[in-house]
């Protein structure tokens, strides 16, 4: 084979390898961020505050990039736990959802609160236990395992 030959088949492999590669890497990417607000979760807040179940309140705003990098999250943990509670989103940008955010004193995006209408009860979830689904989880079962242990005394009265 004549040297120009070999250069041009080499430049073509590498041309054609650092097409694969870019390629592999745009796909790997994380895709674009949704709005918390594309998320359809299938029940409203007053939905939720009639069933027996706790409700994870997550109050966000559209334009907050940390609501945004949560939301996949948040997603996992309904999934992991949706059949022992409801998730609602509550946009404090929409002026319906004025005196609930009052009512809880919202000052950040996202905050979360564990709700339980039953028990009258709120848990704000702190901002560190957002960072993993695994963390965010673990604080869901801690409040799932305490409203057991409530359950379970109501039933030996």
């Amino acid at each position: 084979m004549n040297k120009k030959l070999k250069i041009t088949l080499i430049s073509l492999s590498i041309l054609l390898l650092v097409g694969l590669v870019s390629a592999a890497s745009f796909a790997l990417m994380p895709k674009a961020s949704h709005k918390p607000s594309d998320y359809d979760l299938g029940v409203t807040y007053e939905q939720a505050s009639r069933e027996d179940k706790p409700i994870i309140g997550v109050f966000y705003v559209d334009w907050c990039t940390y609501c945004q990098r949560f939301m996949p999250k948040l997603d996992k943990v309904r999934n992991i736990n949706k059949n022992d509670l409801n998730v609602v989103l509550i946009n404090v940008d929409d002026p319906q959802n004025a005196k609930i955010a009052e009512e809880y004193r919202i000052s950040g995006y996202p905050t979360v609160y564990i709700m339980d209408p039953k028990y009258d009860n709120r848990v704000h979830i702190d901002s560190a236990y957002l960072d993993s689904v695994t963390s965010l989880n673990k604080e869901v079962q801690r409040y799932l395992n305490f409203r057991k242990l409530i359950k379970k005394g109501e039933s030996c009265k």
